[in-house]
């Protein structure tokens, strides 16, 4: 009769085990993927939004989303977000520019392209060279890796500022000053078969002559104004292909904050009220500051490096960051920030993450010498 009561005991015992099982429930984190952005394009190296479209660069795809309640005006019959495979593969080095009309492509052997972001896939409605046609001395286009900022840059009149290095007369080898094409693109209004053709209106070639500037450093546009920092100097050109130098020092990152422009230094900040013609050198920056990228969320300035996002508040001679939360984006590598249709949409080696945007200054509590 024992063993009986005993055997009953481990039966009751083992059933009430069996039915307790464990659910696993899935984390929900602030900064959720984009389930549009799966398998070939998940590496993203840009993004750039206009009022009602937004548009991404990827490795090997071009993409174009609109707002969720709207079909795509191009491609209703698709959806409202439409990946276009492309020929010209970027490299996730390299952080090559969009603007609201076209992107560009630059191939290591010279070829340079500007391609119309609503008509992507077509070869004839884009315009597209290799770089001897201008320069027969050219050799090799300036690099940079995507943290430094992108490698070529364009205006708010649709100027393209390219910077490039001639081969030696004398061998086989790249010698010289910084060579740097302006370049205008516009719509070609008068095409009947390509409503979205580009074409070429104007092309000037600059050289910066000075013996002690080697390399380009930094480039950055701000508005109709360019500006390109060489080893130990800032230039400043405007539309017409004039420059000037205007400091004597690095800038890695430049930006328009409350209507003066800040620039950031190997080891100071700097600042100008008089569209980067002249500066205040301010207080002392962290070395890092060179690595972080900048974009303006609404209004605001906000940084970003790595998986990290701060606010950055700016006086002609300090700064200060705040960090926000990066919850979802831990281990990721972040390129570009923009905002559409109420959300912010952030790109990386690893996919598109978006949140509201009334959610994203939500700041992270840190120790300080976690921050940057």
């Amino acid at each position: 009769m024992k063993r009986l009561f005993v055997l009953i005991g481990c039966s009751l015992l083992i059933a009430s085990c069996e039915e307790e099982k464990i659910v696993e429930v899935e984390r929900e984190y602030s900064w959720k993927a984009d389930d549009n952005f799966i398998y070939d394009n998940v590496v993203q190296m840009n993004s750039f939004a206009t009022d009602d479209m937004l548009f991404f660069r990827g490795h090997t795809s071009f993409t174009s989303m609109v707002a969720d309640s709207l079909e795509h005006p191009d491609y209703p019959d698709i959806g409202r977000v439409v990946h276009f495979p492309h020929w010209y593969t970027q490299s996730t080095d390299e952080k090559l520019p969009i603007c609201a009309d076209f992107f560009v492509s630059a191939v290591s052997n010279g070829f340079l392209a500007f391609i119309p972001n609503r008509d992507p896939t077509s070869q004839s409605a884009s315009v597209s060279f290799n770089m001897k046609t201008l320069d027969e001395n050219f050799g090799i286009f300036e690099s940079s890796h995507f943290s430094g900022g992108e490698k070529i840059v364009i205006n708010d009149q649709s100027q393209v500022l390219v910077p490039y290095k001639n081969w030696s007369p004398d061998g086989p080898y790249i010698s010289g000053g910084p060579k740097l094409a302006l370049i205008n693109i516009k719509y070609d209004s008068t095409n009947t078969s390509f409503y979205h053709k580009l074409d070429t209106v104007g092309i000037q070639l600059l050289s910066i002559d000075d013996q002690f500037q080697n390399s380009t450093i930094a480039l950055e546009s701000i508005g109709s104004n360019f500006f390109v920092t060489t080893d130990t100097k800032v230039y400043r050109i405007d539309g017409d292909g004039r420059m000037v130098t205007v400091l004597d020092e690095r800038l890695y990152k430049i930006f328009e904050d409350s209507g003066r422009l800040i620039g950031f230094g190997a080891n100071n900040i700097f600042s100008s009220s008089d569209n980067g013609l002249t500066w205040i050198k301010g207080g002392e920056t962290p070395w890092l500051i060179a690595s972080v990228n900048f974009a303006k969320i609404d209004g605001k300035i906000i940084g970003y490096r790595y998986a990290q996002l701060w606010e950055v508040s700016t006086t002609e001679t300090s700064f200060n960051f705040k960090e926000l939360d990066n919850d979802g984006l831990d281990g990721k590598m972040i390129t570009s920030v923009s905002e559409f249709d109420d959300k912010v949409f952030i790109t990386s080696l690893s996919g598109v993450y978006r949140r509201p945007s009334d959610e994203f200054f939500t700041y992270k509590e840190v120790l300080e010498e976690e921050s940057l």
